[in-house]
């Protein structure tokens, strides 16, 4: 089973907010994600399930020298291996 890691910068799939997860809820059979984000000049939170968030790309720097964006491996962590 593998989980996002708190501190991991994400986007919602609805409405393409770009949050933070703070904290992570495992039960029985589900696994939530505490996600923090601004609107408005307020803090909010939420908490999501993992098909309503995707890991934020790294952003390409700006410039003429082109870079490739390199995906975020280190945003997931195995919990149990069978």
């Amino acid at each position: 089973m593998k989980i996002l890691k708190a501190g991991t910068k994400v986007t919602t799939v609805i409405s393409n907010i770009e949050a933070m997860i703070v904290s992570v809820c495992i039960t029985m059979d589900t696994i939530e994600y505490k996600i923090r984000y601004f609107a408005n000049g307020e803090e909010k939170n939420a908490w999501l399930y993992r098909f309503e968030i995707k890991v934020t790309p790294i952003k390409q720097t700006a410039g003429f020298g082109r870079k490739e964006v390199i995906e975020t491996f280190d945003s997931e962590i195995t919990l149990i291996e069978q």
